[in-house]
């Protein structure tokens, strides 16, 4: 089987709907087994695309997009740590320099064709270019293919939250990263 050409750009307003669709799309299948499945089956495409025509309007976050065939398969957000409460060794002045990959996410037709490696070595170049010396990403717990990837990445493990989707709970795990130019 031979791996697509892909390409890699930033967003802009006019992707919302496709970054939607892969976001939900991505979610169900992703999160499959994971996250309860009534919650997977009734996550909002239309909250979803509300959601990214305001992100995606906002400066203060970085997106990508990954497409084939000019079609988007996937993406990335990141940017400044939403957060530094949870980095115990980090004090909060320091919070200009350290980075978040607040999400990748890929149609599961598309993984492990290095797409998600390609946007993910972008967001860590960023981070380079913009003089973060760290970075973070938050992965669900039980999200051992994720996990997989960043553990390979050279993340370890720093912390970890309890989240709510629904009325369930779930772990997070906090992956640190020392940010170099690849």
């Amino acid at each position: 089987m031979s791996i697509p050409a892909y390409t890699i750009r930033e967003a802009t307003e006019r992707d919302a709907e496709d970054i939607a669709f892969v976001h939900v799309t991505s979610w169900k299948t992703s999160y499959a087994g994971i996250i309860d499945p009534s919650f997977l089956e009734n996550i909002s495409y239309d909250r979803r695309l509300a959601s990214w025509k305001e992100i995606l309007q906002s400066k203060n976050r970085q997106q990508l997009v990954a497409l084939i065939e000019e079609k988007i398969v996937g993406f990335a957000g990141f940017g400044p740590i939403r957060s530094p409460s949870h980095l115990e060794q980090h004090p909060e002045d320091m919070e200009a320099s350290i980075g978040e990959i607040y999400a990748i996410y890929l149609l599961e037709q598309h993984k492990g064709q290095g797409i998600g490696k390609a946007l993910y070595k972008q967001c860590r170049n960023w981070f380079f270019q913009h003089k973060m010396e760290t970075f973070v990403t938050w992965v669900l717990a039980n999200n051992h293919r994720a996990r997989h990837f960043y553990e390979k990445e050279g993340g370890k493990v720093i912390g970890e939250k309890t989240i709510s989707f629904g009325d369930k709970d779930y772990q997070e795990v906090c992956y640190l990263f020392v940010t170099q130019r690849v």
